[in-house]
Parts: structure tokens; C-alpha cells; sequence
């Protein structure tokens, strides 16, 4: 018989050698995380990834303290790239507000290879047309991108972008590869050039679909890490069916790694957040072993590694 497709799995105790909790730190609401790989070129071991999620802007923002400290966090921290994972908006008619923090957010963003992006759900089609105009962002598509140019000079860094908006997007991206990199994926978790797929995704249930074909590294948000928590592992609500001890951290399914941040905004209960706070996690991504499975973890469910 089969074996029985990927699940997520009812929440258990994790092991505590492979679950740690971070805590924001200077410059906050920046946290920093190591994120090991086993396929990641020699070339990557290092990079520094900075990732941004549900702002949910309502309005232009006046120059509050909390927006001053977020925007003053990205200016102080250096990083290869930084990518945006969707929900600049809350809701419609709020469009032109959104646009100015997200413009204000890619100026303050330090990068070396620049700012990369996909929408999520609550981007209306007059964000994503008005976005895509903005200077200083590359939004992504579920074809992958060309490597991308060593800043440095020499040859073109192995490293290519995909963006997914919505949960179907993963069969999107496969049909938009080539018959090489389809069949290199499939064998081994890089691309046809040996280069490592980066994947932007907003709903972390995208895992799924994405482990099935073998991608290897994805970056979510949506979930706000619950928003509201009870206690580390328990937040009543989660804006999806990603049951609330898999709402937030780096999550394994098999070979394939996904990061779910607690974003920058609220939405449901606008302004609120409760022992949830903001975050924009800095990850330097390293060529190692996977984070092991909790005790009882099983390849075939997805199981949190790392705690945030």
C-alpha cells in the first residue's frame, strides 16, 4: 500500500533538544535564527535572509513610536536580501496608505541583493497593480527567476526565487520549469543549474504541495503566530487550518523546511497581541543537517523544529 499523504500532525510535547523559544533582541522587532540545509551550495552557507509579513496597513501611518522602531530595525540590520510575504493591506479603500509604509519599509531595507515579494490574501488587485509600480521591490512568480548577480562580481550566485500568492501556486511553479529543473527538483532538492530555490508563500499550509515536489526551503507568514496566545504552544485562532502549536516557527515536512513569521501587523483584533509580539526574523541560512524531528515525529506529518 502507499503511504498515507502528508498531514498535519495533533500537537504533542516537542523535545526540547530540537525546539528552543527566542525572544526579540536589539534592534526588535528583529530576531535572529540559524536555518541549516543539507542543500544549500557552499556558495549560500551565510546568506542572510530578512523576512517581512502581514503589516496590514489601515491607513498612512503617522510617525508613531512603534512604526519609527520597525522602520529604525531595518535600517540598522544588514542583510543579502530581504523578502516580503504578503498582506500589505488589511482591507479595500486602504490601498494608498499601505503603499506608503511599504515604500517606506523597502527604503529603509540595507540589502545587498535587493528586496524580493508575492501578495497574500487580504492584497486586493488594486494593491498588486499599484505595488507592482513601486520602485526598490521585484515581485515574484511562480516561474523561477534567473540566479541571481553576484554583486561581487563573477559568477551568478546559485540561488533562484519563486513566489506562490495562493495554496494552488505549487503545481503552477512546477509546470513553469523547465523538464530539467522539474526533473533535478524532483531527484534532488536544486534546480537544473545546481541552483537552491528559495520559495515566497503566504499560507503556510503551501507546505504541503511544496514538499511534494520536492522545494526545498519556503518563507510564510498569514498566520500571525496566532495573534493571541494562551501559552507558547496554544492560540485560539489562526486565520487557517494550521492548527495553533504549527502556527508559527520553522516547520519540517520530509526534506522541505518552512518558516512561518509572526508578521509585523494584527487583523482580526486590530492593535492587539497578546504574549505574540511583532516580528521580522533575520535567518542566515547554512549548509547543513535538517533539524531533527521532535521524539515521536514522524517524516510523514509536519512537525515544528524550531520555536519562535
Amino acid at each position: 500500500m502507499p503511504p498515507p499523504p502528508p498531514s498535519f500532525p495533533p500537537a504533542a510535547q516537542p523535545d526540547p533538544a530540537t525546539v528552543r523559544r527566542r525572544s526579540a533582541r536589539p534592534p526588535a522587532p528583529i530576531e535572529a535564527f540559524d536555518i541549516p540545509h543539507p542543500d544549500l551550495p557552499e556558495r549560500l552557507d551565510g546568506l542572510r535572509v530578512l523576512h517581512i509579513s502581514d503589516v496590514h496597513i489601515r491607513r498612512a501611518r503617522r510617525r508613531t513610536g512603534r512604526w519609527d522602531r520597525i522602520l529604525s530595525a531595518l535600517e540598522s540590520t544588514p542583510a543579502d536580501l530581504a523578502c516580503f510575504t504578503g498582506d500589505y493591506v488589511d482591507q479595500q479603500g486602504q490601498e494608498a496608505g499601505a503603499l506608503i509604509g511599504l515604500a517606506d519599509m523597502l527604503a529603509a531595507c540595507r540589502t545587498r541583493l535587493g528586496c524580493f515579494g508575492s501578495f497574500g490574501n487580504h492584497d486586493t488587485p488594486a494593491m498588486r497593480r499599484a505595488a507592482r509600480a513601486l520602485p526598490g521591490i521585484r515581485w515574484l512568480s511562480p516561474a523561477p527567476t534567473e540566479p541571481l548577480a553576484d554583486p561581487d562580481g563573477g559568477e551568478p550566485l546559485p540561488l533562484r526565487l519563486i513566489g506562490l500568492d495562493w495554496p494552488e501556486d505549487p503545481v503552477s511553479a512546477v509546470l513553469s520549469m523547465s523538464d530539467a529543473d522539474a526533473f533535478a527538483l524532483r531527484a534532488g532538492g536544486l534546480l537544473a543549474d545546481g541552483a537552491f530555490p528559495l520559495t515566497l508563500v503566504h499560507m503556510p499550509t503551501a507546505l504541503l504541495p511544496c514538499a511534494e515536489v520536492n522545494l526545498p526551503f519556503m518563507l510564510a507568514g498569514h498566520t500571525h503566530g496566532g495573534q493571541i496566545r494562551l501559552h507558547a504552544r496554544l492560540a485560539p485562532h489562526t486565520s487557517s487550518d494550521i492548527p495553533p502549536h504549527l502556527a508559527t516557527g520553522c516547520l519540517r515536512l520530509g526534506r522541505s523546511l518552512c518558516c512561518v513569521s509572526r508578521g509585523v501587523g494584527e487583523s482580526w483584533v486590530p492593535g492587539l497581541r497578546i504574549n505574540c509580539p511583532r516580528q521580522i526574523p533575520l535567518y542566515t541560512l547554512r549548509r547543513g543537517p535538517l533539524p531533527p524531528e521532535p521524539a515521536g515525529g514522524s517524516p510523514q506529518t509536519v512537525n515544528q523544529v524550531l520555536a519562535w
